[in-house]
């Protein structure tokens, strides 16, 4: 039985699309999914970035729950695709048992060489095609390349090692690179960086790691791309507080005698205390499920009435920022969308050589919230806001530039 012209002309045409989707593809590499709210959040910016601008584009994302984020996310890509290929990898080098193929001192060895061509871990396959045919490998960005996860520079070592070998354009932005990767990690981190068309930091000291590599650019957080962001409303102040408290990464936090979950909770109670907030003028956010809950059950009966949003309720229906509530984060991204709308706050540090550097560059940008340690004295409750609208429109525009650079609209493939 014979086809049409118009279904030859229809199945041609589906056809094309496929081949052109496939020539242009790109594979971003992120920690989506676990979830945390700041990971998925640059993620989504992404890909809503690419269903805009390279609507054709086929986008894979290799993270290491694909699952997970496939639910989070699927909303802001129809053509995104979720796979862990290099996560899996990684993961593998990190914890095998003894493998004559894996030098425990160098597993990035064995990582690049598995991401870059057949049959040096079988079970893949199908991932590494997918990662052999790439015509742009992204690195979006996060604070997951550094010495808090030394065996994730296994990720920049796969990137690079494949963009030798099949000419792939590799790119990195948005990236917290400190503390720094030490010994042989860092010295293979700078070589591959070198490999990258662009490596984009987030911050001064991570810019100052890269000296010497002329793919160095500093752009700030991806964040600044999110459609998510909330220009400075000027809200009155209602007297609210949001806290958004992490129980992760809290080793190296003292305040007197306590350390850890205990001593953040004990701040946060006396900073609540000398503001006088009444727990029915709380409301406790979600950015990591579960770890984000562990310090406000500490505090107990002190925040007996507050209100709770979960990360679910977050990331469904948005941070309740520029509302006029005082903010007391420990996390970055909080700091920054709720600063971004102009909130004032304090931010906290949980851990002094991770995240005394992510809140100082907001703080280079203009945020007006004071940053507190464990053992400084409770400040006033701020009331300077957060960013300007100048502030968070440079930010924004900066990051769009880099965007639009690493991906013009209108651009011939080869």
């Amino acid at each position: 039985m014979s086809t049409s012209p118009a279904a030859r002309l229809s199945t041609l045409r589906r056809q094309a699309r496929r081949a052109f989707e496939f020539h242009d593809l790109i594979y971003l590499v992120g920690p989506a999914g676990y979830p945390n709210y700041g990971d998925e959040l640059i993620t989504e910016a992404w890909l809503r970035y690419f269903a805009r601008h390279r609507p054709l584009a086929t986008v894979v994302v290799d993270c290491g729950r694909p699952g997970s984020a496939n639910l989070l996310l699927r909303h802001a890509n129809p053509r995104a695709i979720f796979v862990n290929t290099l996560w899996e990898l990684t993961q593998h080098a990190d914890s095998a048992p003894e493998n004559p193929d894996i030098d425990p001192e160098r597993p990035w060895e064995w990582v690049a060489a598995a991401a870059s061509r057949f049959g040096v871990a079988p079970a893949e396959g199908s991932g590494v095609e997918m990662l052999l045919r790439a015509k742009t490998i992204h690195l979006v960005g996060g604070g997951y390349l550094n010495r808090v996860w030394p065996h994730q520079m296994s990720l920049v070592a796969a990137v690079a090692e494949v963009s030798r070998v099949t000419g792939a354009r590799a790119v990195a932005t948005g990236q917290g690179l400190i503390p720094a990767f030490e010994g042989p990690a860092l010295e293979r981190f700078l070589t591959d960086a070198a490999q990258f068309t662009v490596f984009d930091v987030r911050d001064r000291p991570s810019l100052e790691l890269l000296d010497g590599i002329g793919s160095a650019t500093q752009h700030g957080d991806d964040a600044w791309l999110s459609p998510r962001l909330r220009q400075p409303a000027g809200a009155a102040p209602t007297g609210e507080v949001v806290l958004c408290a992490q129980s992760d990464l809290t080793d190296d936090f003292h305040r007197g005698s306590a350390a850890g979950p205990q001593a953040l909770a004990a701040l946060l109670t006396d900073t609540l205390d000398a503001w006088a907030v009444p727990p029915e003028k709380v409301t406790v956010v979600e950015a990591i499920p579960g770890y984000d809950m562990a310090v406000p059950t500490l505090m107990g009966d002190r925040l007996e009435g507050a209100r709770i949003k979960t990360f679910l309720d977050v990331w469904r229906d948005g941070l309740p920022v520029g509302q006029g509530a005082t903010w007391l984060s420990t996390r970055f991204h909080p700091h920054l969308l709720a600063a971004a709308a102009g909130d004032s706050g304090v931010a906290i540090v949980p851990k002094p050589d991770y995240y005394g550097t992510k809140h100082a560059s907001l703080a280079a940008l203009g945020s007006r919230w004071p940053i507190l340690s464990g053992d400084d004295p409770i400040p006033a409750r701020p009331d300077a806001g957060g960013y300007t609208p100048d502030e968070v429109r440079r930010a924004v525009d900066d990051k769009r530039a880099l965007a639009a650079r690493l991906y013009p609209t209108g651009v011939r493939l080869r």
